[in-house]
């Protein structure tokens, strides 16, 4: 008798890395010559460029007070009611410009501020 052997089959694959060796990108990298003469010549600039003030043992702790600042308060109250005040302010406007034509514009006042007593 013949023995046959089975047929076998199988499936085989093999993948190539594309970047075997790691990137080594430069990001300040310049071609751009007239790029990299700039660059120079900002810092030749910033050679010259000196700070004249110096600290000293007196003037360590000192600075320019410019700014005005308020401290909070320690003690604070909630109210149910907002406190703020709209004070009218006396007006004068021009009235008749709109309108009939045969009035002549006449300038009015309004004030109505109250007085203090007045509540």
């Amino acid at each position: 008798m013949l023995m046959v052997k089975p047929i076998t089959k199988s499936d085989s694959s093999t993948q190539t890395d594309t970047h075997i060796v790691e990137p080594n990108i430069v990001k300040s990298y310049e071609w751009n010559e007239w790029e990299l003469r700039r660059k120079a010549i900002k810092l030749a600039n910033l050679r010259t460029k000196v700070t004249r003030s110096m600290q000293t043992n007196l003037s360590h702790m000192r600075r320019d007070n410019i700014s005005q600042v308020y401290l909070p308060k320690e003690a604070g109250s909630q109210t149910k009611k907002h406190g703020a005040s709209s004070v009218p302010k006396p007006q004068i406007y021009l009235a008749g410009l709109r309108g009939h034509m045969s009035k002549t514009p006449h300038i009015v006042q309004t004030n109505l501020t109250r007085a203090v007593d007045e509540s």
